[in-house]
């Protein structure tokens, strides 16, 4: 049975953990990095993640035909208007996975939440009770509002555009095609957590696009013989999308 967890990024720096995961069947690891500044994991009590371990536990989890769901907020305290760039920057040293990102957000009761209230810096005292997904509720330190917004919206097009999506699929050509496949239907699924992709239109739009990495599937698999590829595709990253 394939499976999907998360756990953090310092559990797997354990050799024999990586192991088990992958005997075991797991496929797809979701790792909350958050950042790649070492000051903004610090202030957020997450200094157990260590920026320069990532793509060592990565290419450790891709070495076993495992891949990870990576995890980014922007709008943190120390972030400034190139935090996305700079964050790919990074993910495109790393294996294939599935980036996604975020944005700070103060939840009531929390630290977090009392800091940023005494500071007056909240926006939307209770924004639970009204959500709007992608919206900060806060003013961020070193940015604007509107800024930090822009800031997720250049991840997600960085990382799921036609390009991204087909250089991803590309990058594991020396794999069995099911493993290409399998990042392929999962990017398609993962935009959706971003981009508006809910109605039949908006799914023929995005098959469209994408048309030029499908033909080069099929032409791989009819190359190679589909069989070998079918066995490997797996829908988790689809239900981790519902959640």
């Amino acid at each position: 049975m394939h499976w999907v967890a998360q756990i953090s990024a310092n559990l797997l720096r354990d050799e024999e953990l990586v192991d088990l995961i992958a005997a075991a069947g797991g496929k797809w690891i979701f790792i909350g990095m958050e950042s790649i500044d070492p000051a903004n994991l610090a202030d957020v009590k997450k200094g157990f993640n260590k920026p320069g371990e990532y793509a060592v536990v990565l290419d450790r989890l891709a070495r076993r035909n495992v891949f990870a769901i990576t995890s980014f907020i922007f709008g943190m305290d120390n972030d400034t208007p190139g935090v996305a760039e700079r964050t790919l920057k990074e993910i495109r040293t790393w294996p294939p996975g599935l980036p996604i990102f975020g944005l700070m957000t103060p939840l009531p009761a929390t630290p977090l939440y009392k800091r940023l209230e005494a500071a007056g810096r909240l926006t939307r005292p209770k924004h639970w009770q009204e959500f709007i997904p992608f919206a900060m509720a806060h003013t961020p330190l070193k940015m604007s509002i509107d800024e930090a917004h822009n800031e997720v919206r250049i991840g997600w097009a960085s990382s799921y555009s036609p390009e991204a999506i087909e250089k991803a699929v590309d990058s594991l050509n020396h794999k069995p095609l099911g493993y290409r496949i399998n990042i392929f239907i999962a990017r398609l699924c993962f935009r959706g957590i971003y981009f508006p992709q809910m109605g039949r239109l908006a799914w023929l739009k995005s098959i469209l696009e994408n048309r030029r990495t499908i033909f080069k599937l099929i032409r791989q698999g009819f190359a190679g013989g589909l069989h070998a590829a079918v066995p490997l595709v797996t829908t988790e990253p689809v239900a981790e999308q519902r959640h």
